[in-house]
């Protein structure tokens, strides 16, 4: 339907004018909207450019800061590279094993051995082998003590030129595995070591012109002074004449003491009463003699100060029974009566049960040497828990000593008078290992004796006493039997390195009566070939070999990644300061001195080719 047509034509245009108008009015409203919202649109631009200029000139800033810390820390970390490296003395971080596993450039430089070179060897490779006890004992007391060390000893560099420096080490851990691991500083101490020796070489020199000048004076000055030459060259050659005794008495003694172990069991068969009496007095006579071994090295490595002690609770019964145990065949033999008082109150103390064994069997022996045939002899034990000590005394019926003689009683290599040195056989060192034993366990000796009555020794020894302490050990295991041979598989093989006839033939009878089978090498070259052929489940290794030493045998074995897994005994004669720790450090699983109780060995062999949890 059309639009009525407007009757006024003024109507019409008025109605035109208003929409127009009202068109417009719309137009400058949308207009108006539009302007606002370009106003608040370019009003929040301007204010994000705005924030992000300031952000932008805050990060301009914090670059700034960055770069600067950046270039700080550039700056140390070169000062502290130039400070480690350029230091006046050399550093080494080692391993707990000893393993270099860092340096500065000074110790590669004072060691003659580049840096890289050095990382991942041992320092003792690095260590004159004369010098090589010091370093052991300082890496001891620093694990032991945890507290710093310092020794002086001898390096040599790669042109083998002795290089005098002072270690100074502390225990620490390793950052990353928590490990023990030491801090080295090497210090060159060679200026001064030359120094004093051209001092004592000077001294030495106006000595000798002093002793020149005053020659005529007397021949007993002369024969003084040749005494004086001769002893000071029987100290420089005391250590090296020990060790080589310790090797050529300590072999022989094995064979000795092993086959009288192997007839005490009946191995060879039964014996009969006459034949185990003597068989008895061979094994008593070994023993002493070990005895006396014993008592010379010992004495010597208290002199210098290397006799060391392992502390643990000792059962003071059992030590008090197994010395007169010892000794009463002796007594027997004497027609002496001995007795024993224990204190049953004591169970335990903290002591070194072969150490104490051994003071105690000193002074029984002597207490049977200087009693006559029919007369008495005692051990007693009693504690006092109000001082906290237990005093262990030996007492007899024997000669006495005179009270002016008594002060004499505890110096080295001396007995009372030549009457007694001729009547009475020892070495004069008993009784000074008694009281050096005794003082190391902290505690003390004193005597009591009247001629013609008798004498009492007592050792003094500090007691803790705790209720309920200790308990009986299992008995020993007994030949033969101790290992696993009822088995299906063949018998385990075992490689004797060894050059003495007489120890491989002990052996040779005694394996095949615990289930093993028995192949010999007689020098290190012949073990290192036989191993690969043979791959034995354990090697017993002797050190002192002809040719390649048992020391350099295990380490190229230990080298071998297909043999390195093979038990190794270090079976030796070798048994003074160090020894041990060489053999274990070369890659010896174990360290067993001769003269060796079978069982001892036997139970060792069995622990490493039946390992238990």
């Amino acid at each position: 339907m059309s639009a009525p047509p407007y009757d006024d034509p003024l109507r019409a245009d008025r109605a035109l004018a208003l929409r127009r108008c009202a068109e417009e009015k719309v137009a400058a409203a949308e207009a108006a909207e539009a302007a606002d919202v370009t106003a608040q649109s370019h009003e929040q631009i301007q204010h994000l450019l705005h924030e992000l200029r300031t952000h932008q000139i805050e990060l301009e800033l914090q670059n700034e800061e960055l770069r600067r810390s950046q270039s700080e820390l550039d700056g140390l970390r070169a000062r502290y590279v130039d400070l480690y490296d350029q230091a006046p003395v050399a550093y080494l971080s080692l391993s707990e094993q000893g393993l270099i596993v860092e340096a500065n450039q000074t110790a590669a430089a004072v060691l003659g051995v580049a840096k890289a070179a050095l990382v991942g060897q041992p320092l003792t490779h690095l260590i004159a082998p004369s010098d090589q006890d010091p370093y052991y004992h300082h890496r001891r007391l620093l694990a032991a003590t945890g507290a710093p060390q310092t020794c002086e000893l001898r390096m040599l560099r790669p042109d083998q030129a002795p290089l005098w420096v002072q270690m100074d080490s502390t225990a620490t851990r390793d950052e990353q595995s928590g490990a023990p691991a030491y801090r080295t500083v090497l210090s060159d101490i060679s200026a001064r070591v030359r120094a004093e020796t051209l001092l004592r070489e000077l001294n030495a020199t106006l000595e000798r012109r002093v002793a020149e000048r005053t020659a005529a004076l007397s021949a007993s000055e002369d024969q003084l002074r040749r005494a004086n030459a001769d002893l000071a060259r029987a100290l420089r050659v005391k250590d090296e004449f020990l060790t080589m005794m310790s090797h050529e008495l300590r072999t022989p003694l094995n064979a000795v003491l092993g086959f009288a172990e192997l007839l005490s069991a009946d191995t060879y068969g039964p014996q009969t009463e006459r034949q185990r009496a003597a068989l008895d007095t061979i094994t008593a006579s070994g023993h002493h003699l070990l005895a006396l071994i014993d008592d010379i090295f010992d004495y010597a490595k208290s002199e210098t100060g290397q006799l060391t002690l392992a502390l643990a609770p000792t059962i003071i019964a059992d030590v008090c029974r197994a010395s007169m145990h010892i000794v009463t065949p002796a007594a027997h033999a004497k027609q002496i009566i001995i007795t024993t008082t224990l204190d049953s109150a004591i169970i335990t103390i903290e002591a070194d049960a072969r150490r104490l064994q051994q003071a105690l069997i000193n002074l029984l022996t002597n207490a049977i040497k200087f009693t006559p045939a029919g007369g008495e002899i005692g051990l007693e034990a009693r504690g006092d828990a109000a001082g906290q000590v237990v005093t262990l005394t030996v007492w007899d019926t024997g000669i006495g000593i005179a009270e002016a003689d008594l002060r004499r009683l505890f110096q080295p290599f001396v007995q009372l008078d030549s009457a007694l040195s001729r009547q009475y056989e020892g070495t004069g060192l008993g009784l000074v290992l008694v009281r050096q034993l005794a003082e190391a366990h902290g505690g003390s000796v004193s005597v009591e004796s009247t001629p013609g009555v008798g004498s009492r020794f007592s050792v003094t020894l500090p007691w803790h006493p705790a209720p309920g302490a200790g308990a009986t050990p299992p008995a020993a295991p007994t030949l033969p039997g101790l290992l696993h041979a009822a088995s299906a598989e063949p018998a385990p093989l075992i490689l004797l390195v060894e050059d003495h006839e007489s120890n491989i033939a002990l052996l040779q009878d005694t394996l095949p009566a615990y289930g093993l089978d028995l192949a010999v090498a007689r020098d290190g070259e012949d073990a290192l070939a036989r191993i690969h052929t043979l791959r034995p489940a354990l090697v017993l290794m002797d050190i002192q070999l002809p040719g390649i030493s048992g020391i350099e045998a295990i380490k190229r074995i230990r080298a071998d990644e297909q043999l390195r897994a093979i038990p190794i005994i270090a079976l030796t004669a070798l048994a003074m300061m160090g020894d041990r720790e060489r053999c274990l450090e070369a890659g010896a699983n174990d360290y067993m001195a001769k003269p060796v109780r079978l069982r001892n060995l036997m139970a060792a062999i069995d622990g490493l080719i039946h390992p238990r949890s």
